[in-house]
């Protein structure tokens, strides 16, 4: 398995700052503690659906990394230009030695 985690990649939370109007902006950075690390990216499906009369094609990945126990579904993972949202993070086996990751990707 080690030598599938070639792909570096970090990885993104959320934070809202006031917009000085009484909203808030979403912004994404960088988590605080180490956001590089190695992952292996595989592919599983993909499909497309109609969304606000627009047409929407998204594929589906499975992300392996070392076990870490800060990431969470909020997220998203980011390498080079592409951006996939979490949609599920498990520990794999339950030993606590790697990560398994159900992301999206959505392609325009």
């Amino acid at each position: 398995m080690i030598g599938n985690l070639k792909h570096r990649v970090t990885f993104q939370k959320s934070v809202r700052t006031p917009d000085g109007g009484g909203g808030f902006t979403e912004i994404w950075q960088s988590i605080d503690s180490n956001p590089i690390v190695y992952a292996a990216i595989m592919p599983l499906s993909g499909g497309e659906q109609l969304r606000f009369h627009q047409l929407e094609a998204m594929v589906t990945h499975r992300i392996v990394i070392r076990y870490r126990s800060d990431v969470i579904s909020a997220m998203r993972i980011v390498r080079g230009t592409t951006i996939y949202d979490i949609t599920a993070v498990t520990d794999r086996n339950g030993q606590g030695v790697y990560l398994e990751i159900l992301a999206t990707v959505k392609i325009p």
